[in-house]
């Protein structure tokens, strides 16, 4: 691709911007903040975005730095203005060159500090918009009766009790709820999932609570893990298994990958959480199929397998420890 850079002059657009600069100054409000660059030794910017149905509509910053990283910095902002969220993101370093007729040589790291900071704080309001979201989430079905966070809290407080269980595997993490749970208690997990879409949103909330470097995500099907055997000291899922029609096989996979020693932890709706999850579903206008066997099934499961089960009842929830024997 071409970049449009040369050894000495600077185009008139370039001139134009670093005189008069578009775009200068910050949000008392914003969407999305980012700090990049370090003011002590070089370049620095901070940007501030607004964001409207996907489309950023304002972009402010404040520039620390030569002329390069005034005008370049200035047409990120340009180019930023009006365009989608994913489209912004895309953005790069030469395409703020180009629009800007080319920069000498010597100027052309300048560029990565506009499209840096545009991204950095597109990061951030994907953040801070999907942990709205997700609290949102939470919020109606705690007002509904069924206490998610604190039944996730209650499940790695029983798993943890078990001696021998610091190496865990969270299977059918959706967007993180109990990989959150374990991370917080300062474990590690591998927490898997097929949907790439979840994931995506699991790392977010991993990110927003500064928990990212103790969950590893993998996008994985948790009916054929790539794992060898025994490789877990705990193996854990929680409200996936009334989604499978044929749950034997995740189970028999769960059991395979697990230490001789280790537990496998096994949480899912009771018919009270069932009903609360139908209703919030409903007023949404949205099915919640039950597809996958009652406790009764999957503790049966487990005791053919040889292992020894211990089953609690939570208000809207079933926890169920088996151990191999």
């Amino acid at each position: 691709m071409q970049t449009f850079r040369n050894n000495f002059f600077f185009s008139e657009k370039f001139l134009d911007h670093f005189c008069n600069p578009r775009n200068v100054g910050e949000l008392s409000v914003a969407d999305g903040y980012a700090r990049v660059g370090d003011p002590s030794c070089g370049d620095f910017i901070e940007v501030w975005i607004k964001v409207r149905d996907d489309f950023i509509i304002d972009y402010k910053y404040k520039v620390f730095g030569c002329g390069g990283a005034i005008a370049t910095t200035s047409m990120a902002s340009e180019l930023a203005i009006g365009k989608r969220l994913k489209d912004a993101i895309k953005l790069t370093d030469d395409d703020i060159i180009r629009e800007l007729g080319g920069i000498p040589e010597n100027k052309a790291h300048c560029s990565l500090l506009g499209i840096n900071g545009l991204r950095t704080a597109i990061a951030d309001y994907l953040i801070r918009d999907n942990h709205r979201k997700y609290q949102e989430r939470i919020e109606i079905y705690r007002r509904a009766g069924y206490d998610i966070a604190k039944h996730r809290e209650q499940l790695v407080d029983f798993v943890i009790d078990q001696p021998n269980a610091a190496n865990i595997l969270d299977i059918g993490t959706g967007k993180g709820h109990l990989a959150l749970a374990i991370a917080r208690r300062g474990l590690n997990c591998i927490s898997i999932d097929p949907s790439a879409e979840e994931l995506y949103y699991a790392r977010l909330n991993a990110i927003h609570y500064q928990l990212d470097e103790r969950i590893e995500f993998k996008q994985m099907d948790g009916r054929q893990m790539e794992f060898p055997d025994q490789s877990f000291d705990a193996v854990i899922c929680a409200d996936m298994i009334h989604h499978l029609s044929q749950p034997d096989t995740v189970l028999a996979e769960m059991l395979r990958v697990c230490n001789s020693n280790g537990i496998i932890a096994v949480a899912d709706l009771n018919a009270k959480g069932q009903k609360i999850v139908a209703q919030v579903l409903k007023a949404e206008g949205k099915n919640h199929s039950i597809l996958g066997w009652d406790f009764k099934q999957i503790q049966q499961w487990f005791v053919v397998a040889g292992t020894k089960v211990q089953l609690q009842q939570k208000p809207c929830e079933y926890f169920l420890i088996a151990k191999k024997a």
